[in-house]
């Protein structure tokens, strides 16, 4: 699948490190200094100015007050950075050119003055901006001694320093772009980095933010083409995404496959390779192991391994997560212009803070997808707990009134008013189960207020005499922990009485600080004896417990163990662990109570 998709028109949206911050603040304050020190030395320097000094005061104070404007200017922010920064380069230049021509004489500011434009153009732009600068400055020095010395004053002399001063500054301005080049790397690397996961929040499709990052990344390493090989480790397909530059678009294809279309067999698995020479015959590799850090070059043997593309220099980073080889990414350059190591080492980077943002991303859709199921199960559990057994309870109510119709019909509105509550009960149960929903994160009532209510419950509804044991003081659980606890009581009370026929029930809450005990013991009948189900000490199977019951104590994190014997009931009892102020569990042994 072939997809052609254009550059983005309008304006550039700065990185954070582009912004209008730093940077023109401390050249506009530098010029500043400048100008008031060139100004302070040429008036304290008992030699006059070339020619003209009361025009020369004038310029170097009108400089001054230049200055001092783009200071304000640019510390208010009133202006674009970039616009801002090209004409204040260009008014640099002409300033420095006026301004050594009437200091000649004396302790001149000549290196002073066009290192500090080199300077300012070199941290701006970089090497490529700062050479053609200096040379011009180079040649605007003697041009303009020349032509002042024949039009204007002919005290001005040329002479050899007019020549000399130049190569200087050739050279200082080539170490000083080298220098600011460095520098300018070094932040767009690092704006690069910091603006890397802004194409996963903003776009929910991994296609657009792959193509987004693609992008980006061919712009950052002037490539031409661009490979993307990925594994979904649930399908174990290869996605292969491959980007070509054409013209002022840039045109996607996707392939999938079931085996790894570029298998570098001259690499291993944890080795990148940076590959300038690709002519037949002469390939070889600089290959990298990000693991061990042992970088050799080797010959490329199979050449097939590598992306069919008119590559000329090729980069190639593992995308490893946990250490398992999940893809590659390639950038490749059809002009003879090589890479570096340089870029070899930022591309490693990349692809592994770009790999670890998409798999956050994708853990957690998973997360929000276990989210989801954990959700309709516990509504499952709620609503088997709770509306399920009450409507349970209605039909057989409902069948005994049929019943009563044929023995008895004069019992029959004693048992139409006891369905009516049973009715009514259910209703109001289902209304505080939405009213629940609706405000999870409300505190609900303390626990030990909920079970007293429950076992009058159940005694005025089932006949079932319950005895409640607990602490006098709330234990100050979560909300969703005393409300989980009191859907355990409920079921474990409601399965006493529907299946194991019991009259009697004792539940006893214990709380410590790190842990809570619940013990819900009946007197019915327990639970049926079939083989493999109980053990030897009458303990029941794990998977043979409700499974109601046991979501929820897997849900808190507990663990549960459920005693039974026939004839003599049934003990259902809980350790769950309670959440520290960290948030995570306190550190409990599971399975023992």
């Amino acid at each position: 699948m072939n997809i052609s998709l254009p550059r983005p028109r309008g304006p550039r949206r700065a990185t954070p490190l582009e912004a209008f911050s730093r940077t023109e603040k401390v050249i506009a304050f530098c010029r500043v200094l400048l100008a008031l020190v060139a100004l302070s030395v040429v008036v304290v320097d008992p030699k006059q100015p070339s020619f003209r000094p009361d025009l020369a005061y004038f310029v170097l104070g009108g400089y001054l007050v230049f200055s001092l404007v783009l200071f304000f200017l640019v510390r208010g922010e009133y202006v674009a950075q970039e616009r801002m920064g090209y004409l204040s380069a260009a008014a640099d230049i002409v300033w420095v050119s006026v301004i050594t021509l009437f200091t000649e004489r004396g302790p001149s500011p000549f290196f002073l003055l066009h290192v500090f434009v080199i300077s300012s153009v070199s941290v701006r732009w970089g090497l490529a901006a700062a050479i053609p600068v200096t040379i011009l400055l180079a040649l605007l020095y003697p041009a303009t001694i020349m032509i002042a010395g024949r039009f204007v004053d002919d005290d001005l002399v040329f002479h050899r320093a007019h020549l000399v001063r130049p190569l200087y500054l050739l050279a200082v301005g080539y170490l000083l772009g080298y220098l600011g080049e460095h520098e300018r790397r070094s932040k767009r690397k690092l704006g690069f980095l910091l603006d890397l996961t802004m194409p996963l929040r903003r776009s929910r499709t991994p296609f657009l933010a792959l193509a987004r990052l693609g992008r980006r990344t061919l712009t950052f390493f002037e490539a031409d083409h661009g490979v993307l090989v990925l594994r979904d480790p649930e399908s174990g397909r290869w996605f292969t995404w491959t980007a070509k530059r054409q013209g002022r678009r840039l045109r996607y294809s996707i392939r999938i496959t079931e085996r790894e279309p570029f298998p570098s067999g001259f690499c291993a698995d944890t080795e990148s390779f940076l590959a300038n020479e690709l002519r037949p015959g002469r390939e070889t590799a600089l290959c990298y192991d990000v693991r061990t850090g042992v970088m050799q070059r080797r010959p490329v043997d199979d050449p097939a391994g590598l992306p069919a593309m008119p590559a000329q220099a090729l980069l190639m980073a593992p995308i490893l997560i946990q250490r398992e080889l999940r893809g590659r990414a390639v950038v490749a350059r059809g002009s003879r212009r090589k890479f570096t190591r340089d870029d070899l080492e930022f591309l490693l980077v990349l692809v592994g803070q770009a790999a670890a943002a998409f798999e956050a991303v994708r853990l957690q859709e998973k997360a929000e997808e276990v989210a989801v199921l954990e959700e309709r199960a516990r509504i499952a559990r709620d609503l088997h707990d709770g509306f399920i057994q009450a409507l349970a309870g209605i039909d057989l109510r409902v069948e005994a009134t049929k019943h009563l119709l044929q023995r008895d019909p004069g019992k029959v509105p004693k048992s139409l008013e006891d369905l009516h509550q049973a009715v009514d009960a259910g209703y109001r149960e289902v209304r505080h189960y939405l009213t629940v929903l609706r405000s999870a994160s409300r505190r609900a009532d303390d626990l030990g207020s909920t079970l007293d209510r429950l076992a009058a419950e159940f005694a005025i509804r089932e006949r079932l005499r319950v005895h409640m044991a607990r602490p006098q003081h709330d234990p100050g659980l979560p909300a969703s922990t005393a409300y989980e606890l009191t859907q355990i009581v409920r079921e474990a009370l409601h399965n006493a009485v529907r299946h194991g026929q019991a009259t009697q029930a004792v539940v006893k809450l214990a709380a410590r600080p790190s842990h809570v005990y619940l013990v819900i013991r009946d007197n019915g009948r327990g639970f049926p004896g079939a083989p493999g189900v109980i053990d030897a000490d009458g303990f029941l199977r794990p998977a043979s417990a409700p499974w109601s019951i046991r979501e929820r104590t897997a849900a808190l994190g507990g663990s549960l163990r459920i005693w039974t014997e026939p004839g003599r009931g049934a003990e259902v009892s809980l350790f769950i662990p309670v959440t520290g102020s960290g948030g995570r569990p306190a550190a409990v042994a599971r399975g023992q109570v």
